[in-house]
């Protein structure tokens, strides 16, 4: 609209320059002519565009060559122009400059040549005629709006450096511009942000002594340090520093150079270690630790390739901890990664100041969207999106289950999995058809399946108690039992049942199913429903139900066999999922240390992102680029007495 206003004003001072000289003489008038004229300018002047279009066009074809003739070619151009017809507007003003070359006002009609073609797409064409008019009209004053011009012409062509060159002449000329200064240094700010490294090279050699070769330098620095190319990016460094006297600017250039330092001096051999030793996670920290030590070959006398240096740090489950040791690790120890922490909180913190110092991390937590803090930031673990992804596209896709019941615990775990569920269902074209909950610790679940099945109604206090009652009474007063009413049958309007609850509750949950005569359906769960004692408590009860799992030891593995005697020899336990994902953790870092030839953080971050499936005990391993591991769960099956993978 401002383009509009600023054009409708140019075309007016265009208008008032047309005006005829008057002469001593004056001519006579058409009268028709200028009622035609009149009533095309009213229409124009009251917004009735249409209307005035048609007006000026039946006077230019009724009098192609009357005194106002030239004023209506100009006017229909400047109407169609704004109704953005560009292609009809063009044409009208190429016309206007053919027929009145010697006008005073030549120039400023060919600047609207110049960005009418610009506007229907015309931007080769546009800046041919820019440099053709800049070439007769040197001095003109409307030189800038024509340097504007030539800068959106080339920004459109994506020639962002020549964009650059043309804006900047734009803004520093001493002549009036049709556009407001902050908005053409907005604009080239905005080429700076955008532009590729070779384009910023061009765009320096232009901006010497001024305000935008600061901005420029960074960059540059930045993305050489982002390519790992440390000299170069210290040589740009040192030039943002030189270029400005400006402190603010002097301050970032010299925390480039730090930076810089720092990764030179990065021991490329050495894996910091976050875990919570201590506090109440500590027992799952230790798990993972063990599986890492026994993963670098710490208890195996002929383990190659082992020469790592792992430094551990105890977060004490506390997020504000977690970051101080990410510093440490960091910046005194100049370990060349981070593996951990594990909890949501301490992982979110210490991830975050991780990708602010550009230190790799590989995080071991289900926190959904860790790797949004940046592109350090890895995560080697599933998530609960995985896993229900896994298990709804199971169910619907291979076993045909469509319609679905929840029932789940009313707590932060359970709402949050339920929700998930629900979602991925509707996704994928199912249907939840039964949704109840019920409270922690809860045991007895009869309202709740009887809800689900829609026996949940009033009823006498006590059935049996009535039926004894009547039996006595017949027998003592010789009377007809009347027929009582029995309990309706259930409504099963489900194939199976999700309960997104640990193994003890779900052992509790499942034999009361069968109690209200409801069978034939599927159990789906969580990955807490891994546990042999969910089969000793309630085998019976859950043939053929479904959990996700990162770990299966029975899985007649080679590899996972061997964890598991040698973690038993050396911990009396058996080892877990925290255990099997420490383990694979180092040994893919292992890899990566024996075959990279990185120097710094953002090499090792690039071997990380280029590593393709290592097989880990927990699955194929690598990570896509937005830093998620690139593996599925596994899906395990209760058949009899033991759980099975289920392919």
């Amino acid at each position: 609209m401002k383009a509009i206003l600023t054009f409708s004003v140019g075309m007016a001072l265009f208008f008032a320059g047309c005006a005829p000289t008057p002469l001593v003489k004056k001519p006579e008038i058409d009268v028709a002519a200028q009622r035609l004229f009149d009533l095309a300018e009213l229409d124009f002047g009251e917004g009735r565009l249409d209307e005035a279009i048609e007006k000026y066009e039946r006077y230019l074809s009724e009098y192609p060559k009357g005194e106002k003739s030239r004023l209506c070619l100009l006017r229909l151009a400047e109407i169609l122009y704004q109704k953005h017809r560009y292609e009809t507007a063009l044409a009208l003003f190429r016309k206007a400059v053919e027929e009145y070359p010697d006008h005073p006002d030549l120039p400023k009609m060919e600047t609207y040549i110049i960005d009418t073609l610009y506007r229907i797409g015309d931007y080769q064409q546009s800046s041919i005629e820019a440099a053709g008019w800049l070439d007769r009209y040197p001095m003109s004053p409307l030189r800038g709006d024509v340097f504007f011009f030539m800068g959106k012409n080339y920004r459109a062509m994506e020639n962002l450096s020549k964009a650059f060159f043309w804006w900047l002449k734009a803004i520093e000329g001493p002549f009036d511009l049709s556009v407001d200064r902050e908005d053409i240094d907005d604009r080239i700010f905005g080429l700076i942000q955008k532009a590729r490294l070779y384009d910023l090279k061009e765009m320096v050699g232009y901006a010497a002594g001024t305000k935008y070769e600061p901005s420029i330098y960074h960059n540059v620095a930045y993305i050489y340090l982002d390519e790992d190319k440390l000299e170069e990016s210290k040589q740009a460094a040192m030039a943002l520093v030189r270029s400005t006297p400006d402190q603010y600017w002097v301050d970032i250039g010299r925390q480039i150079l730090e930076r810089i330092q720092l990764e030179m001096s990065v021991q490329t051999n050495a894996v910091g270690c976050l875990l919570p030793l201590s506090g109440p996670f500590a027992i799952y920290g230790q798990e993972v630790l063990n599986g890492i030590q026994l993963g670098m070959g710490l208890f195996t006398e002929s383990e190659e390739g082992t020469s790592i240096e792992l430094i551990i740090e105890d977060t004490e489950g506390k997020a504000e901890v977690a970051v101080s040791k990410v510093e440490e690790l960091a910046i005194e120890k100049k370990v060349i990664a981070i593996i951990g922490p594990l909890a949501s909180k301490t992982s979110e913190a210490a991830a975050k100041r991780a990708q602010e110092l550009g230190i790799p991390i590989i995080t071991l937590t289900q926190r959904e969207g860790i790797t949004a803090e940046g592109d350090m930031v890895f995560r080697n673990f599933m998530t609960a999106s995985k896993d229900i992804n896994r298990i709804v596209d199971k169910a619907i896709n291979t076993l045909s289950l469509k319609r679905f019941g929840i029932l789940y615990p009313n707590n932060s775990y359970g709402r949050f999995f339920m929700n998930l569920f629900w979602d991925r269902v509707e996704e994928r074209g199912g249907v939840i058809t039964a949704v109840e909950s019920y409270q922690k610790d809860q045991a007895d679940f009869v309202v709740e399946i009887k809800k689900m099945v829609g026996l949940h109604h009033p009823r006498p206090p006590s059935v049996a108690q009535m039926v004894e009652e009547m039996k006595w009474l017949a027998a003592e007063e010789k009377i007809e039992i009347p027929q009582l009413e029995k309990d309706p049958d259930p409504i099963v309007d489900f194939d199976a049942v999700f309960i997104p609850d640990n193994y003890q509750q779900v052992a509790l949950i499942t034999p009361q199913f069968p109690y209200h005569n409801i069978f034939d359906i599927r159990f789906l769960g969580t990955n807490l429903w891994q546990s042999p004692e969910l089969i000793e408590l309630a085998g019976d009860y859950v043939q053929g139900a479904i959990f996700p799992s990162g770990f299966f030891l029975d899985n007649e593995s080679d590899a996972v066999n061997d964890f598991f005697d040698r973690y038993m020899v050396n911990y009396e336990v058996e080892p877990g999922i925290l255990a099997a994902t420490g383990y694979d953790t180092i040994r893919f870092l292992m890899n990566i240390m024996a075959n990279g030839s990185f120097k710094t953080r953002k090499g090792f971050q690039k071997e990380l992102v280029g590593f393709y499936d290592y097989h880990g005990l927990t699955g194929l391993i690598s990570f896509d680029k937005q830093g998620e591991v690139k593996k599925d769960p596994l899906l395990l099956t209760v058949a009899g007495r033991r759980f099975r993978i289920l392919p």
